[in-house]
Formats: structure tokens, sequence, C-alpha cells
């Protein structure tokens, strides 16, 4: 009869059971080594994307409206902003002396013109008509009209005006011709030698501009006088027309 060994087989069973220990615990902390390092955060590192809580600014340039459909960001847009009216209460700038000077060219004339000298007008203005010089004793135009004065009575400017002209005609004897205003020239003949302006010179109304005299050829029979004459725009004219009796 077979005698078993009891002993031997217990001892290999407690080996057993302490291996198969050691491998459970050592597959044990291999399963937890594992769900550790996979429930472990993921170290900080290089992102592609940007996080949620950061927050950023881009800076408007102060011409760029917020609300600008259809313009692109990085295009400037340029605000055109209407001028403002000019204030009512605000005073006009005044002229400069240069504007108000008037042209040395231009002459005014201001009011009525007055008669030149005082006297009868015995010689009218012809309009055209053939008239018979006691001078001359023939037929022509008278294109003025003789005032009737004495020798050496002051012949006045009939406005303010410049002269044009001083001649000693060889028909009308000493002339004197002034520009005025709305193209009127004056032409005063047959006057004294005693001239009171100069060629060139602005004349006042009233001013002298010499005196009745006899220098004229074609008029010397003829009482004394002042001959004269108003061309319009070069025309010869009435000069009751222009003048007022003073």
């Amino acid at each position: 009869m077979k005698r078993l060994n009891f002993g031997k087989k217990k001892g290999l069973s407690k080996g057993f059971y302490i291996a198969l220990a050691i491998s459970v615990t050592a597959v044990g902390s291999a399963t937890y080594l594992t769900l550790n390092a996979l429930n472990a955060p993921a170290e900080p590192g290089p992102s592609n994307t940007l996080e949620s809580t950061t927050e950023w600014s881009i800076p408007e340039l102060d011409t760029v409206e917020k609300s600008q459909p259809g313009v692109p960001k990085d295009t400037p847009q340029v605000i055109v902003r209407e001028s403002e009216p000019a204030s009512e209460t605000m005073e006009a700038a005044e002229p400069s002396e240069e504007a108000l000077a008037p042209a040395e060219s231009s002459v005014t004339s201001s009011g009525a013109f007055i008669m030149p000298v005082s006297g009868e007008i015995f010689n009218p203005f012809s309009n055209g008509e053939l008239v018979k010089s006691r001078t001359l004793g023939e037929w022509r135009t008278h294109d003025g009209m003789d005032i009737a004065a004495k020798e050496g009575t002051p012949g006045k400017s009939p406005n303010d005006g410049k002269v044009l002209d001083i001649r000693e005609d060889s028909k009308w004897g000493n002339t004197v011709e002034i520009e005025y205003g709305g193209g009127i020239v004056i032409t005063f003949a047959g006057m004294g030698s005693d001239i009171k302006v100069k060629k060139g010179q602005e004349v006042k109304l009233g001013d002298v501009i010499g005196s009745v005299g006899n220098s004229s050829i074609v008029e010397s029979a003829e009482q004394p006088h002042l001959h004269v004459g108003i061309r319009r725009d070069g025309e010869w004219v009435d000069p009751m027309s222009v003048l007022t009796k003073n």
C-alpha cells in the first residue's frame, strides 16, 4: 500500500498561492499605474487654439466708423463733414483801399451838371441844321452853344471830371476839354489865356478852369461869350440836354 506524502503536497500548494498573490499584486499595480497615467492631466504645451477666456482688442482709427458695411477693416474711411454755414452775425470783411479806389481811367459824375457861366444863350445848338456864321459869312452847323458873358468872367467846371486836353486851336482859340462820367466830354472854346487847370488834372464841381475870352477866330464877330460843345459817346448833343440852368 502506497504511502501518501501530504507534507510535500502541502508545501507546493503554499508556494503556488504565494506566487499567485505576487502576480495578482503585480497586475493590480500595473493596472493602477496605467489608469493613473490615463487620468493624469496633459502637460501644457504649444497650442494653436486661442483660449476662450483670452480678451483681444483691436485699436480703431478715429476716422473709421464702426457701423460701415462693405468697408474692409484695413481700409481707412474718409469722413467728409459739411462745412457749417457762416453765422449771420459775422461781420463782413471790409474791402481794401485798392478796391474802394476808383480806376484811374474812370470818371464818375454826381448830381446835375451846372452851367459854366451865367448868361444869355444867343447861338443855340443847331442839331445838324445849317446856320449862317456872322464871322465867316457862310452856312455851317453849330455843334455847340454860345453863352454871352463879359471877358474875364470865370468859367467853372459843370461837374467832377478830368482834363483831357488844353490847346490853342487855330480856329477856336484857347480850348479846354474835360471828360465827365457817362461818356460825356465838354469842350470850352474861345477862352482867355489865363487857363487855371492842367492836362490830366482832376477837377471838382464848380472849380474855375479859366475865364471868358475872345480868342475864337471863327466867332470873333460875335459878342464876348463862351462856346460850349458837348459830346456823349463821341456824338455831338444839345448842351442843354445835359446842363441845368443855375
